[in-house]
C-alpha cells in the first residue's frame, strides 16, 4: 500500500476512502508493507495500528479545539522563486534536494521543535513502531538525499512522523547530526520503493490544483513504470469527478477546513470503486 501526501486533503480522503472501501467487503490492512509520504504516513500508521476505521474517520469530521500550534509565516512568493530557481541551477535530484535543503532549514529558523513533538504525538495513533512493515519517506536537507525510515532505523516514531511533514516553515527532525525534512519533496509518492512486491496500490491525489505539490521532482508515472517493468500489478485510486468536486468547494489541499468534505467524498468513492476488479486484485 502507497499513501501519497498532499496536505490535510491527502490524509482526509485516503482515510474516507479506505473506510468507504472496508465497508463495501475490501479491507486494505493485510499488505505486507506501507509506503508513507507527508500526510501519507499518518494513513500508513492508521492502518498499521488495528485502529477502527471509523474512529479514524470521525477524528476527520471533528477536528477538536484549536491547535496551540501556530502555522508557519512563509513568503510563499518569494518561496516560489527559491524553488524555480533551485531547479533551473540544474544537476540531478541529489543537488536539486540539496538546495531545497536549504530553503526550508532557513524557513524553520525559530520554530519550536519541541513543542511541534507533542502536538505531532497526540495526533497518532500509536507512539513506537508497528510490527507491520511501515516505511516513512523523508529528504536529508544537508545531503538531498532520499530516506524512508522504518523500526529499523533508530529513530523514534514520532520524530520519523515530524521530518515527513517538515515542508516549509516547520521544523524538521535532528537525527545523527542530520536534519531530515518531507519526502515530498522528492516525490509525493515515492512508490518506487515498493519495487520488489508483486501487487502495488496506490492512493494519490492527482496533479494540478488540487493535486500534488509542484515542488516534487519524482512524478508518479515514473514509479509505476519502474514497478510495472519489475513485473508488479499497479492499481493506482485517484480522487473521482465527485470527489474533486467536493474538494474544489471546500478549499485547498493544506486548509484543514478541507478535511470533513475530503473525508466524506472519499467515503463514498471508496464504496464506489470496489467491485470484481478491485477486489480480485487485493485478494
Amino acid at each position: 500500500m502507497v499513501l501519497a501526501g498532499g496536505g490535510y486533503a491527502a490524509s482526509a480522503w485516503e482515510i474516507g476512502l479506505i473506510t468507504g472501501m472496508a465497508e463495501a467487503g475490501l479491507d486494505l490492512r493485510n499488505a505486507d508493507l506501507f509506503v508513507g509520504t507527508s500526510s501519507g504516513s499518518r494513513v500508513a500508521l492508521h492502518l498499521a495500528s488495528g485502529v477502527p476505521h471509523e474512529e479514524a474517520f470521525e477524528r476527520r469530521l471533528s477536528p477538536g479545539p484549536p491547535s496551540a500550534e501556530r502555522p508557519p509565516a512563509v513568503d510563499w512568493v518569494e518561496l516560489r522563486e527559491g524553488l524555480a530557481r533551485a531547479k533551473q541551477a540544474g544537476g540531478g535530484p541529489t543537488e536539486i534536494l540539496r538546495r531545497y535543503g536549504s530553503l526550508a532549514l532557513a524557513a524553520a529558523l525559530g520554530r519550536d521543535g519541541s513543542t511541534r513533538r507533542e502536538i505531532v504525538a497526540a495526533q497518532l495513533p500509536m507512539e513506537t513502531w508497528p510490527e507491520q512493515k511501515v516505511l516513512i519517506v523523508t529528504v536529508n536537507a544537508e545531503t538531498g538525499e532520499r530516506r524512508a525510515f522504518d523500526r529499523n532505523s533508530g529513530i523514534d516514531l514520532v520524530d520519523a512522523v515530524i521530518a515527513t511533514t517538515a515542508s516549509f516553515g516547520w521544523p524538521p527532525t535532528l537525527f545523527q547530526g542530520q536534519h531530515y525534512i518531507d519526502g515530498g519533496f522528492y516525490s509525493t509518492d515515492n512508490a518506487d520503493l515498493a519495487t520488489g512486491f508483486d501487487r502495488v496500490m496506490i492512493l494519490a491525489l492527482q496533479p494540478g490544483p488540487l493535486g500534488v505539490v509542484s515542488m516534487s521532482l519524482v512524478k508518479l508515472d515514473a514509479a509505476v513504470n519502474i514497478l510495472r517493468s519489475g513485473g508488479a500489478q499497479v492499481e493506482v485510486i485517484h480522487p473521482d469527478e465527485d470527489t474533486l468536486a467536493a474538494l474544489a468547494s471546500a478549499g485547498g489541499v493544506m486548509n484543514p477546513a478541507v478535511s470533513a468534505s475530503a473525508a466524506r467524498a472519499g467515503r463514498l468513492q471508496g464504496g464506489r470503486i470496489v467491485n470484481e476488479r478491485i477486489s480480485s486484485f487485493w485478494a
